[in-house]
């Protein structure tokens, strides 16, 4: 299926209605393995739409659309966002339907940063909390003592760069954080 972010769509309303793959099969009318599919865009969920936006409380439009509103698509402190780690654990554009505006300064150090919602982040370091953006650069050179992100089995963490880390997916620049 051409248009992948119907399915990431499904995935985060589906858990933002605190929904299991499940629960949402038994209201929809198909079985967990299908919803599943829908959401990895495998199969297509056109022909249930209707009974998935009913299902999810939400219009069928906020399933269809892109979510980069065109409001957004010429401002140039405009980065990827992660609310999810993606099923590949690629975090680039591609992998991702949100958009962030960052602090101009941050792009300034890095023009290819992404932001992340920090409550992905499991806080190793006492400096990342877990209410705000984290800013990442994937392409920076690292340094012995930088704060990094890794990846592990357990999901997303941050410490300090050494050369024995692997799983190093970037370097934190900065946190923005939420009160």
């Amino acid at each position: 299926m051409e248009q992948n972010y119907i399915g990431e769509n499904i995935r985060i309303y589906r858990e933002r209605a605190n929904l299991t793959q499940q629960q949402l099969a038994d209201k929809v009318g198909v079985s967990w393995e299908m919803v599943s599919r829908y959401e990895r865009s495998i199969n297509s969920p056109f022909k249930k739409i209707n009974r998935i936006s009913n299902a999810l409380n939400i219009s069928k439009s906020l399933l269809m659309e892109k979510h980069v509103p065109n409001t957004y698509s010429n401002i140039e402190h405009r980065v990827p966002l992660f609310i999810q780690l993606p099923m590949s654990h690629k975090l680039n554009s591609d992998n991702t339907n949100y958009y962030y505006i960052c602090p101009e300064w941050i792009l300034k150090r890095d023009r290819e940063c992404i932001a992340i919602d920090s409550s992905l982040i499991e806080c190793e370091y006492d400096g990342i909390k877990k209410n705000g953006i984290t800013y990442l650069s994937i392409q920076s050179k690292l340094e012995k003592d930088d704060l990094v992100l890794i990846r592990s089995n357990q999901g997303l963490s941050t410490k300090k760069y050494t050369n024995q880390i692997i799983n190093v997916m970037g370097k934190v620049l900065a946190q923005e954080i939420r009160y």
